[in-house]
């Protein structure tokens, strides 16, 4: 009986090399690590403020305000500090003007204590832990008759900023920081009355604080301002005048009526998202 011969096994290409694994014996070192992370911040910081830019809605006036975060992450901070200063030298308030949207922010000092014996806003312990006078709310909301009494919008920072999108329809943003400046620095228009004509607190109240609120340097809490600016700005650290007039509208309609219960619900609900953010 013929056996047929076995038939040779077919011709296979030699095997690849293996690949060394995330194990490896010889992984990168951690200098080699580091430098690589080093080279690439640059990039990282192009690309984090594309994605800025175009996903997360970002337009040039806010790049500007975050121009000194973005030169320092890509390295430039200090040739372009150098550049600005020379670009503006002997003009430091228009350097500062335009190289910060809340120039009044280093300016401000925090406001703790009140010189109000009156009682509190009803709604206060929603809106902080320490004491929210009535009388120093009155000192901020006597203060106001309609958004332009908080600033000159069209001569914000905000609208001067280069390279905007829409030069003829420019961002408007008012800073918190710069609010407080301005209304400290304010007017006082008069002791606002409620629907029936009487005043905000009562006589008494209005008797004993008058001359105090109404004085050019009254000392305003910081945040009898904070509750009144949170009633627009939501948590946001800068308001805009379509807000500011709408909610205006609910609790000072006429600049001289103030409807404090409405006050109240808005305060709430701005603090509330405050809050929420800060949590």
């Amino acid at each position: 009986i013929l056996i047929p011969p076995h038939p040779l096994p077919p011709h296979r290409p030699p095997l690849p090399p293996p690949i060394p694994s995330s194990s490896s014996s010889n992984p990168p070192s951690l200098r080699t690590k580091i430098n690589f992370a080093v080279e690439k911040i640059p990039s990282m910081a192009k690309n984090a403020v594309i994605i800025l830019a175009f996903g997360g809605g970002l337009i040039p006036a806010a790049i500007q305000a975050n121009k000194s975060m973005i030169n320092t992450l890509t390295g430039n901070k200090a040739e372009q500090d150098i550049a600005d200063a020379k670009a503006f030298k002997g003009r430091k308030e228009e350097y500062i003007g335009r190289s910060s949207l809340d120039p009044t922010s280093d300016k401000n000092l925090y406001v703790s204590s009140t010189l109000s014996n009156g009682p509190n806003l009803p709604c206060s312990p929603l809106l902080f832990s320490g004491d929210v006078k009535i009388a120093d709310i009155i000192a901020v909301v006597g203060r106001i008759k309609s958004k332009d009494s908080l600033c000159d919008w069209g001569r914000l920072p905000s609208t001067m900023a280069p390279d905007l999108a829409d030069p003829e329809n420019p961002p408007m943003w008012l800073p918190r920081s710069t609010f407080k400046t301005n209304i400290r620095g304010g007017q006082f228009q008069g002791w606002p009355v409620d629907d029936r004509g009487v005043p905000v607190g009562g006589e008494e109240l209005m008797k004993e604080e008058m001359g105090r609120v109404s004085r050019k340097d009254a000392v305003i809490p910081d945040a009898a301002l904070d509750v009144v600016f949170d009633t627009w700005a939501w948590g946001a650290s800068v308001a805009t005048p379509d807000k500011v007039e709408r909610y205006l509208k609910r609790w000072r309609p006429d600049g001289v009526t103030f409807d404090v219960k409405g006050f109240q619900r808005d305060a709430v609900a701005g603090r509330s998202v405050t809050w929420r953010g800060e949590a």
